[in-house]
């Protein structure tokens, strides 16, 4: 019996290992078991596309400018006196409001005397004409020489004239009297007193600068050739302080300076566009317009060793494509490369795209 019970030890131990094994073998982890599957690949990139269109564009030169008030006046003082008062510089006034006023005593006790003298006049005309007319009638009578006749003739025409010019006085100091206040032919802002209170002005002496702020425009100097290009009327793209501002070719000066071969071009610029001095730059053809592939200006991807766009070709996959840029036109660019008119160009999100990388095409609005 003893020698059957240590026969089956044996068995046993194995058993319990075999289950200890298999007990070992379902508490790992799956990981430990089977290798880890890859995680899924990410969703492509949404980019913005545009299409590159085939558009009539002329090579542009740019050319600076200033910008300056139409109407930019130093106002003179039309009679002599002594300043009562000037604007203040910085002050805006309205077309008829005052700048600045004269001590018009002067004016006021000559404007009187001229009144007076012209009355007395008016009077003792008053009286020659019907002395004269009496005296008329008396040699018609006979009863007068025709000397006396004359006289009273004469002295009524001597009065007449004398009375034209006194009138012609009076005019004059009520013209002085009324200019003793000098007004402001336009609106605008009174940037310098070329004067001030308490001295004396006399006609022609500037007084003060009254400067237009809202009707602006840029003077450029052109050469001849190229202002050829341009016609009164076209519209033309402005930089005022690193904005783009449309301008309206408003003039073109038909002389040219035989130095320098340029003529001036005026483009009027919305009000509020700039301020009177600032610098500009008009870009103005060169040439006449021609077909080129155009693409917008967000679709440039500037680098300092070369610029690119990234086109999206029939397998949604960027392609990097190295473009030289030319003429411009609002927001389109000129582009030479190997893009043709219809292809898909990215505008948004090119920026951390690799070569041949998968995208999701999107149209941008």
């Amino acid at each position: 019996m003893m020698m059957r019970k240590f026969g089956h030890a044996p068995l046993v131990a194995g058993a319990l290992v075999a289950l200890g094994v298999a007990f070992m073998v379902a508490s790992r982890p799956p990981q430990a078991v089977a290798q880890q599957a890859p995680p899924p690949a990410p969703p492509p990139p949404s980019v913005g596309v545009s299409t590159a269109r085939l558009v009539k564009m002329a090579p542009k030169v740019s050319l600076p400018g200033t910008v300056v008030s139409r109407s930019d006046s130093q106002l003179a003082s039309e009679v002599e006196g002594r300043i009562a008062w000037v604007a203040e510089v910085g002050t805006a006034v309205k077309q008829g409001d005052v700048v600045a006023r004269i001590d018009n005593k002067l004016a006021s006790l000559q404007l009187q005397s001229d009144k007076s003298n012209a009355a007395r006049l008016a009077a003792q005309l008053r009286y020659d004409r019907e002395q004269a007319a009496r005296m008329d009638n008396l040699f018609n009578q006979s009863a007068i020489a025709k000397s006396t006749r004359d006289q009273a003739l004469s002295t009524k025409d001597m009065d007449s004239a004398a009375l034209a010019q006194a009138e012609a006085s009076f005019k004059k100091s009520q013209y002085q009297f009324s200019h003793s206040d000098i007004r402001a032919p336009f609106s605008g802002r009174v940037v310098a007193r070329l004067i001030n209170a308490g001295e004396y002005a006399t006609p022609g002496k500037p007084v003060v600068r009254l400067v237009d702020t809202q009707s602006l425009e840029v003077s450029v100097q052109s050469p001849i050739d190229t202002a050829r290009n341009v016609a009164e009327g076209t519209q033309l793209a402005v930089e005022l302080q690193g904005k783009s501002v449309p301008a309206r070719v408003r003039a073109i000066v038909p002389v040219g300076d035989i130095a320098s071969r340029t003529i001036e071009v005026r483009l009027a610029l919305p009000a509020g566009a700039g301020l009177v001095g600032d610098a500009a730059k008009v870009f103005m053809p060169s040439d006449l317009p021609r077909d080129v592939v155009a693409v917008p200006r967000d679709a440039l991807v500037l680098r300092e060793e070369s610029t690119y766009v990234f086109k999206v070709d029939r397998k949604d996959k960027a392609q990097r494509v190295a473009v030289e840029t030319g003429a411009e036109e609002g927001a389109m660019v000129e582009i030479k490369g190997a893009v043709t008119p219809g292809d898909r160009v990215i505008v948004r999100g090119a920026e951390r795209l690799e070569a041949g990388q998968k995208v999701k095409a999107v149209r941008a609005s």
